[in-house]
């Protein structure tokens, strides 16, 4: 029989040793389907993180190319301290991006392979406290990759330090590639929308319709959501603007570069995208049989797409007529997409990096001064010569510089800058930012603010795997904390500034202001920081609606 001593050494010892049970008990929650056991973190003191929860069915078999269903409700409680497998995609993942870009900087990616699967429709939790209390502002993050790569799951989306100030944060998993964005009339027809070809943006939706249901038990506020990505995930948040489906999901966005409205991400007619569906199925021999496409293996669905790549371009998303019913271009000019709080904005080279080196040693091949002309002739008619006359285009190879502002301008500052406009209408405001931090590299050194390296800031991951590559400098971790502040900030309150932050003003169409995160890491606001002919893209915008 214990002593009232030794009871009393025993109770100290267990409050005082944050490893025995009664300290260190895992975190349980209910959610749709039954209930889950996650785990503690040390990178989030206080809180619970929770991995590898269901949001759907298994899109397999009779269920590949439909709708994402229900979960089916499990007995016990399941474990949910790992991440699922990755949606189906090539071997490497984004190691196919970071990989060659770690050897331009003279340095090595160590890439962990990847676990694929159609099998893949999960998410993961991070709750700032736990037992929730209080609740918390939700940041649902999408990830990028050209809607073919990329996973919730990856190390650089650790949500652990965007939990720390104060959110909860989710990331998703959804379908990728022709698995995930494929028309064809069979499934239209057997479709109760009469709807195919965007099954990716549906998986997005289901885990929003999930995050609705149950983020109150992680102690997240279901009116306080914010839907932020980067890239392909930032284009696939912007169509969710334009989907009737989206309402009161979420309150605020956040686009990282990605714009909805540049030309280069308008969805195609139903009827196009089927086309395409068509020439992938007779490539597998079954130009109308389902069964029979949802009988062949992954691997050779894909081979079929790529094939039928060869001969004509893969349209991606489609006018469906249920998720997607117009163009998102012709739903902000007439005021109707979904109002929300804004964020958009930009790297400084978004294309640096889809460039190889060039035999002068430079880090980046220029663009010929007759391909900048063709291009801008396509994209602004009849203004061409305006904006010609406002780039430096003569002898553009070698030059990448001005090559890379013109294409960021035409692809991503100025769209962003009509979607900043044209998002006013909504009684919203607007935050317009351009990312310009340039990491010094051992070898090449003229990548600049490429595509993509705002998210170890956004993330706080410069220790992550997905980043630790590159040869980060204090300066780089403390504007991190203001990134990650000014983020969590406008998922809190729809403004982005706090205490101790350089004031971030709201974008309008007088002063046009920005938020500058500089090449040397500092924070600065500049007015009437976008070029004089993205005017013309706005105007342009809504001449060819006309």
């Amino acid at each position: 029989m214990r002593t009232a001593a030794g009871l009393f050494l025993f109770t100290l010892a267990a409050l005082s040793n944050p490893t025995s049970p009664a300290a260190a008990e895992a975190p349980v929650a209910s959610v749709t389907g039954g209930s889950i056991r996650g785990l503690l973190d040390s990178s989030l003191p206080g809180g619970g993180v929770f991995k590898g929860i269901p949001f759907a069915r298994p899109p397999v078999k009779d269920l590949r190319w439909r709708e994402p269903q229900p979960v089916q409700p499990w007995k016990g409680v399941r474990d949910a301290n790992r991440v699922s497998a990755s949606c189906i995609q090539p071997a490497l993942g984004n190691g196919r991006f970071l990989k060659p870009l770690a050897e331009r900087y003279g340095t090595q990616y160590n890439h962990t392979p990847i676990t694929i699967s159609e099998d893949c429709l999960y998410l993961n939790v991070w709750a700032p406290q736990w037992p929730a209390r209080n609740p918390a502002p939700v940041m649902v993050w999408i990830h990028g990759g050209s809607n073919t790569i990329g996973s919730g799951g990856e190390n650089g989306y650790d949500g652990a330090a965007l939990a720390r100030k104060g959110v909860v944060v989710v990331t998703l998993n959804y379908r990728l590639g022709v698995l995930g964005f494929f028309a064809h009339p069979e499934l239209t027809r057997e479709s109760p929308h009469h709807a195919s070809g965007n099954y990716g943006l549906l998986d997005q939706l289901a885990a929003l319709q999930w995050v609705r249901q149950n983020i109150a038990q992680f102690g997240g506020d279901p009116k306080r959501v914010t839907v932020f990505g980067e890239s392909a995930g930032s284009i696939n948040a912007g169509l969710l603007l334009c989907s009737p489906l989206s309402v009161g999901l979420f309150q605020r966005v956040i686009l990282e570069s990605g714009p909805v409205l540049s030309l280069a991400h308008h969805p195609v007619a139903r009827e196009k995208g089927e086309l395409f569906g068509e020439s992938v199925a007779r490539s597998l021999g079954a130009p109308a049989n389902l069964q029979k496409l949802r009988d062949s293996s992954p691997d050779s669905v894909v081979n079929a797409a790529r094939e039928a790549a060869t001969h004509a371009a893969d349209p991606g998303f489609v006018l469906d007529g249920w998720c997607l019913r117009e163009p998102p271009a012709k739903i902000f000019a007439e005021g109707r997409q979904l109002p929300v709080d804004l964020m958009i904005g930009n790297n400084g080279r978004e294309m640096s990096v889809f460039r190889g080196p060039s035999s002068s040693g430079s880090a980046n091949r220029g663009l010929a001064g007759d391909s900048v002309k063709e291009t801008i002739r396509i994209f602004y008619a009849g203004s061409a010569s305006v904006v010609t006359g406002l780039f430096v285009i003569n002898n553009v190879l070698g030059r990448t510089e001005s090559a890379d502002s013109w294409i960021n301008d035409v692809v991503c500052a100025c769209p962003a800058m009509a979607m900043s406009l044209l998002n006013a209408g909504t009684g919203h405001p607007a935050y317009v930012y351009q990312f310009l931090r340039s990491i010094p590299g051992k070898g090449e050194k003229t990548l600049g603010s490429f595509h993509s390296l705002e998210l170890p800031y956004v993330f706080g991951a410069f220790r992550k795997a997905a980043w630790n590559w590159l040869p980060f400098e204090p300066v780089d971790y403390a504007l991190g904390e203001s990134i990650m502040d000014y983020w969590t900030n406008f998922a809190k309150t729809g403004n982005p500034n706090g205490p101790k932050l350089p004031n971030w003003p709201a974008f309008d169409a007088g002063s046009q202001a920005s938020m500058e995160f500089t090449r040397l890491g500092q924070v600065q606001a500049r007015a009437k920081s976008r070029p004089a002919f993205c005017d013309l893209d706005v105007k342009g915008l809504r001449a060819r609606l006309k």
